[in-house]
């Protein structure tokens, strides 16, 4: 195996095709603020606020941590001075050429706080001019393509942005911001979002992070960010494929995929007996549902591999191999988290699967299910 980030990690992957369906770009409010129209209240209050960033983002998102948080060995941030040259399409294309990836989805990171966004009307705009960012930034680019984001605060304006832009040829999915919603995922409010994702082929994308209201908790009720860091993601992911499930967003949109980002794939076994185990046992008061929940979370339900890390994280091939046959190759997805120094590599996925995996789940994994549930 050669050294990560080499020219020849493609090589140890034995000449697979790689897709990265979670690679990420970091929007700034200058950046949205270019795509706003100067007349709306959101422009105008963005442009008299001294801290734009605090005042309408109300999670995590609004501090810079993202920078920091992620800071190579040294200890320097990822991020100095110009964060569009840091982690901007730039150079997201340039470590997915470094690390053998031949194509990835990028996915917004100020706007996984959107849903925090108390005034819908801004989430509306933030949204829209991310969109339209997203898509220059996308224009000209072969290895990239992205997921636009919706907000879920106005369901009716979220289906219509996604008609705006959701037949665009660099639009890959959905992106449905759900740190802080006020309704899980399964609730009947979101049927605009699912019926115009439905019509344009598109899958909604789930990526939680941690956020001010992420589970109705007060952030301060927590003493480190780390207790956060641990839990929020799988436990709010849980959260809304429990909801989505129970609730029959699969029988109400049978051709809608649904792809969970930076939890993990290790919990999905176990999320998916306790769906099966509990419909079962009280199926009486869950109508909507045709079939076992793991019926519908084959058909529908896709798992990014992130985090992994690295064959350390975990030392035994078997686990991460493990749960993956479990799940079924077929939905789960290669996700590498780029450009953060602390991410998954194909190189390192590899490693960590061993030979753990025969050849058809192994591509399945690297690019096939990518490939196609976002149309690549």
């Amino acid at each position: 195996m050669t050294t990560e980030g080499s020219p020849d990690e493609a090589t140890a992957l034995r000449d697979r095709r790689v897709i990265d369906a979670g690679a990420q770009v970091q929007e700034t409010v200058d950046d949205l603020l270019t795509y706003m129209d100067a007349e709306t209240a959101a422009r105008e209050f963005l442009d008299l606020s001294n801290n734009p960033r605090g005042d309408v983002y109300g999670g995590v998102g609004a501090h810079p941590l993202y920078e920091y948080k992620r800071a190579g060995a040294d200890g320097v941030p990822a991020a100095e001075g110009d964060l569009t040259e840091a982690i901007g399409f730039d150079a997201v294309e340039r470590q997915c050429a470094a690390q053998g990836i031949d194509a990835a989805v990028v996915n917004p990171t100020l706007n996984l706080d959107l849903a925090e966004v108390n005034n819908d009307r801004f989430a509306v705009a933030l949204a829209s001019a991310y969109n339209d960012w997203l898509l220059d930034g996308l224009d000209g680019r072969d290895r990239l393509v992205g997921n636009v984001v919706v907000a879920p605060q106005h369901p009716e304006r979220a289906a219509a942005e996604i008609d705006r832009v959701g037949g665009e040829a660099a639009v890959a999915g959905v992106h449905l911001p759900v740190t802080g919603v006020t309704h899980p995922l399964g609730h009947r409010a979101y049927d605009p979002i699912y019926a115009a994702a439905e019509d344009h082929g598109l899958p909604i994308v789930v990526q939680p992070t941690v956020g001010a209201s992420s589970l109705h908790q007060q952030f301060y009720e927590s003493a480190y960010f780390a207790q956060d860091y641990v839990m929020h993601q799988p436990f709010l992911a849980l959260r809304h494929l429990t909801s989505l499930m129970f609730e029959g967003v699969p029988v109400r949109y049978p051709d809608l995929d649904v792809v969970l980002l930076d939890c993990g794939v290790g919990w999905a076994p176990y999320a998916i007996m306790r769906l099966d185990d509990h419909y079962l046992e009280l199926g009486y008061e869950i109508p909507a549902l045709n079939k076992l929940p793991s019926e519908y979370a084959a058909e529908s339900v896709y798992w990014g591999t992130g985090p992994v890390h690295d064959a350390g994280t975990h030392p035994d091939s078997r686990y991460l191999a493990r749960a993956i046959k479990m799940v079924g190759p077929d939905n789960v997805l290669f996700t590498s988290d780029l450009p953060h120094p602390r991410t998954d590599t194909p190189a390192g996925v590899d490693t960590a699967l061993g030979d753990q995996l025969d050849a058809d789940a192994a591509t399945a994994v690297f690019s096939g299910t990518a490939a196609r549930v976002f149309g690549l």
